[in-house]
């Protein structure tokens, strides 16, 4: 086909112009086009703003309640603890009103003098023994048991207290010049072996062994009345 130089076939322009349409939006008969608008959201407001000098603040409603909720269950734990530290404080001050208050017992003991005046009774009051009590039995003989013997009375005391403390009843007489420490209880002979003197004498020496004479009186040597001995008594 031949072609004019500087004119386009009749089939290029159709084609060209039918191109054209089809890029073009399509529109209703009786209508107009409307152009396009992108759309506008409306901006959050913020949650604290100033606005004309003043501070104005925006919360959610569900973000208010929380907060709402947590102040008063924050309110109901502080009064708690209150009543907790209250309780503890009256129940303190309850157990120190009912713990009774112990004040010490002081007890004075004498001062003996063993060279003045009596000793029974300063001896009692310083070891306070209580004798224990013996079952008196009927005298079967004259003897009595001769302790020890001694020229003050005073010092016979405390030998007294410790054998009626082994429950050995004694009493102290005086002889002449010297005082007799000798058993309450009359035997048979104590020199006779077999005898209840002879045993009751081997009882005295094996007790008095263990007497420890209390400060300022007379030890009776190492082995204390170990030489005791039967004595007549004829009251």
């Amino acid at each position: 086909m031949m072609r004019y130089r500087g004119k386009k076939a009749l089939y290029e322009v159709i084609g060209k112009a039918q191109a054209d349409y089809s890029k073009m939006p399509a529109q209703v008969p009786g209508s107009e086009a409307v152009p396009k608008k992108s759309i506008v959201w409306p901006r959050k407001p913020k949650m604290v703003q100033i606005n004309a000098g003043r501070v104005e603040v925006s919360l959610p409603y569900q973000l208010a309640i929380a907060m709402l909720l947590g102040i008063i269950l924050l309110m109901l734990v502080v009064f708690r603890l209150g009543q907790i530290s209250s309780l503890r404080s009256q129940n303190v001050t309850n157990s120190a009103a009912e713990v009774p208050q112990i004040v010490p017992k002081v007890v004075l003991k004498p001062t003996v003098q063993p060279t003045v005046g009596p000793l029974r009774e300063a001896v009692v009051a310083d070891r306070k023994i209580e004798p224990k009590r013996v079952e008196q039995t009927r005298p079967k003989g004259n003897n009595r048991i001769v302790i020890q013997t001694y020229g003050s009375r005073d010092q016979l005391e405390p030998v007294r207290l410790y054998f009626a403390e082994k429950g050995i009843e004694t009493e102290i007489r005086k002889i002449g010049d010297t005082y007799y420490l000798v058993t309450s209880q009359k035997y048979d002979n104590p020199e006779r072996t077999g005898t209840e003197g002879y045993q009751a004498k081997q009882k005295i020496i094996e007790v008095g062994a263990g007497y420890k004479a209390p400060p300022g009186y007379e030890s009776f040597g190492t082995r204390p009345f170990g030489d005791a001995y039967g004595m007549r008594f004829d009251d």
